[in-house]
């Protein structure tokens, strides 16, 4: 099985069942953490991940990867590492939204408006 193929199948088919899940109750504005989170899985993951290769810890069998590489990383592996992130966070999210009770953001309700009290008018609010 190619990384590419590994990665459709156990990754992104999973992220695109999530997605439709819950779309009723994800927003940009929910989502935006997640971006911080990659930024930082990026910036931590690729120097090891590089050095490790480089080292001879692990490596990739040219027959099962794309070919392009960026350092010494295949391009599959830089997107599992984002891939990989944005599922775990969009199940962690669904998660801590069940397990919190907490109302989804595009979920809510607009607050209903109070109710007009009517009142008789006084002698000085009624005109002859």
């Amino acid at each position: 099985m190619t990384y590419a193929r590994f990665l459709g199948l156990f990754v992104v088919l999973p992220i695109l069942f999530l997605l439709v899940r819950y779309r009723r109750t994800l927003s940009w504005r929910g989502l935006a953490p997640m971006g911080v989170l990659l930024v930082v899985v990026y910036v931590t993951t690729s120097p090891w991940d590089n050095l490790a290769v480089k080292w001879g810890l692990w490596g990739f069998d040219p027959e099962r990867i794309w070919g392009v590489k960026l350092g010494y990383l295949p391009l599959e592996e830089y997107l599992f590492f984002g891939l990989q992130t944005l599922l775990v966070g969009l199940w962690a999210r669904a998660r801590l939204e069940r397990v919190l009770g907490k109302q989804p953001e595009a979920a809510t309700p607009a607050k209903p408006r109070p109710a007009r009290t009517e009142r008789a008018l006084g002698r000085r609010e009624v005109s002859p």
